[in-house]
């Protein structure tokens, strides 16, 4: 049995200065510092599954909640300023319920272009293409030799620029997304994230950390925060956290030594609780201190005689 085409793609570009463009910075302004984080989750979803479109409803929507570790209803607010913005197509998602956009498009078809299928559904297409172009290989549809050398010669040098150009853009799109994780897990998302994503991209690609490393240490600091019980307003921001390396420290998770309990005489305030006697106890301390007293009398009157 044939395994089936796969549509999606292993990596999509992402320019460096995609939190300064004015689309981004509306709705970072409109829904907070965490939006960069879902959008980037949405693209690498639409980029992975279908290539260039994604359905969206409400498990899509429980699904990137969960993966950035946020509220669904902040992943819909996300979406819906998005769309308002033109990040997404408005019309499609209207009618269609889709999310997906020229600029979606137009990169699947360039990362796509070695695929045997990278069509664009018609319903889906925002190309507008004036040829016709169904994305499908032409390996299998033979040409004239001599009308077509110059053609292919000129095709193989394109080929080989995208092909040298996705290579260049693969290492920040891998980044862009690890950053997206690595925000995505820490106790308190808040913060400069180009900042922050600069330090990490500069650490990673320095060699000094991987990705691996920093997520361990991110683990470790929410294991401390957990047993020491600190308090939100005590919690390094994330900000902070990426631009101070902050996966340089150490953190200790080592679990509190058992205490033994302190007993009731011990405590502050204690007061010994009254032993009620019997009349026959009574009787018998009452001969002792008798007996006590009269000892004392007769020592004292050998003493004055």
């Amino acid at each position: 049995m044939a395994r089936p085409i796969k549509k999606g793609i292993d990596y999509f570009p992402l320019d460096v200065d995609f939190l300064r463009d004015i689309k981004i910075r509306k709705v970072m302004r409109a829904c907070g510092s965490a939006a960069p984080t879902i959008l980037i989750c949405l693209l690498g979803n639409i980029y992975r599954d279908e290539g260039y479109y994604m359905k969206w409803d409400e498990d899509t929507r429980f699904l990137v909640a969960d993966d950035v570790g946020t509220s669904e209803a902040s992943v819909d607010e996300v979406v819906k300023k998005s769309i308002q913005v033109g990040i997404f197509d408005s019309k499609l998602y209207d009618q269609h319920q889709i999310l997906t956009s020229h600029g979606i498009q137009e990169r699947y078809k360039k990362a796509a272009y070695q695929k045997s299928d990278s069509s664009i559904d018609k319903k889906y297409d925002l190309l507008n293409v004036n040829h016709i172009d169904n994305g499908v290989s032409n390996s299998g549809n033979p040409v004239n030799h001599a009308e077509s050398t110059q053609s292919k010669v000129n095709e193989s040098k394109e080929e080989e620029s995208k092909v040298n150009n996705t290579r260049l853009s693969a290492p920040a799109s891998r980044i862009q997304e690890e950053f997206a994780i690595l925000w995505g897990m820490h106790p308190r998302k808040v913060g400069d994230q180009v900042a922050a994503l600069d330090t990490y991209k500069n650490d990673v690609l320095l060699k000094n950390i991987t990705f691996d490393q920093v997520k361990a240490k991110i683990e470790a600091y929410k294991k401390q925060i957990e047993l020491n019980g600190t308090q939100t307003t005590y919690i390094k921001t994330a900000g902070k956290w990426f631009t101070e390396r902050c996966w340089n420290n150490e953190y200790d998770t080592t679990p509190p030594a058992r205490q033994e309990p302190t007993p009731d005489w011990a405590k502050p305030g204690y007061v010994a609780p009254v032993e009620e006697k019997t009349p026959e106890q009574e009787a018998v301390d009452q001969a002792k201190l008798d007996e006590m007293m009269r000892k004392i009398k007769e020592g004292r009157d050998v003493n004055a005689s």
